[in-house]
C-alpha cells in the first residue's frame, strides 16, 4: 500500500510541475530538470514514470485541452445567462487561458495536425456541444428577432477566437514589432479582454 501510495504521490507531483513548466514555456523550451527541480523528485523518474518528455507533454496538453473544454461547456449551456452574457463570459475565459497557459493554443494546433487522436476528438466533442448548446439557440432566437444579422455560433466563435487567440499564436512577432517585454504584453491583453467582447457583438449587428 505505501509503495502505490508513493508511486501515485510521486507522479502526480512530476505531472502538476509539468503542467507548470509546460504551458509557461512550451515543449521546447521545459527542460526535464526543470520539471524535476520544481516537482523535488530525482531526474530519473520522469523518463521512468512517463517514457519521455513528449509523453509528458502530450498528456500535459490532453489534459489542459479537457480542462478548458469544461469551462466553456458550461458557460454555454448556462441557462442563467443571456446571448451577450455569454460572450463576454466566454472572452473572459479564453483570455485567461490565454494569459496562464500561452502554449497551449499553438501546441494544440500542432498536435491537431499532427493527428493527437484524443485532442482530435475533443475538438469533435466540442463542436457538437457548441451547435447544440443554449448559447446556439440564444443566438438563432436574436437573428429570428431581428437584433443580430442572420449568423449561426460557428461564425461567432471565429471572430471570438479570432480577437482572443491569435494575439498568443502571434506574441513573438508582436512583441517584437512592439518592443515589448514579455510582461507589458501581459498587461496589453488584460486591457483588451474589456473590449473584445463588444467588438465580437458590434459584428453582429
Amino acid at each position: 500500500m505505501n509503495t502505490i501510495e508513493t508511486t501515485d504521490n510521486t507522479s502526480l507531483r512530476i505531472k502538476e510541475a509539468a503542467r507548470i513548466v509546460f504551458l509557461q514555456k512550451g515543449l521546447d523550451g521545459a527542460r526535464t530538470q526543470e520539471i524535476a527541480d520544481v516537482a523535488g523528485v530525482n531526474h530519473s523518474l520522469i523518463p521512468y514514470y512517463f517514457k519521455s518528455k513528449q509523453k509528458l507533454f502530450d498528456i500535459i496538453l490532453v489534459e489542459a485541452f479537457n480542462a478548458f473544454i469544461i469551462k466553456v461547456e458550461r458557460i454555454v449551456n448556462d441557462s442563467s445567462t443571456n446571448f451577450e452574457m455569454k460572450v463576454h463570459h466566454l472572452v473572459d475565459c479564453y483570455s485567461e487561458m490565454v494569459l496562464e497557459s500561452p502554449y497551449l493554443p499553438l501546441h494544440s494546433l500542432t498536435v491537431i495536425r499532427k493527428g493527437n487522436s484524443a485532442v482530435v476528438n475533443y475538438t469533435k466533442q466540442m463542436r457538437i456541444m457548441l451547435h447544440g448548446s443554449v448559447m446556439s439557440r440564444q443566438l438563432k432566437q436574436e437573428v429570428e428577432a431581428g437584433k443580430y444579422k442572420p449568423t449561426n455560433i460557428a461564425q461567432v466563435l471565429m471572430n471570438l477566437l479570432g480577437l482572443t487567440i491569435f494575439p498568443a499564436l502571434a506574441a513573438p512577432v508582436l512583441r517584437t514589432m512592439g518592443d515589448m517585454k514579455e510582461e507589458h504584453y501581459a498587461q496589453l491583453i488584460q486591457s483588451r479582454q474589456k473590449h473584445v467582447a463588444g467588438w465580437v457583438l458590434q459584428t453582429l449587428r
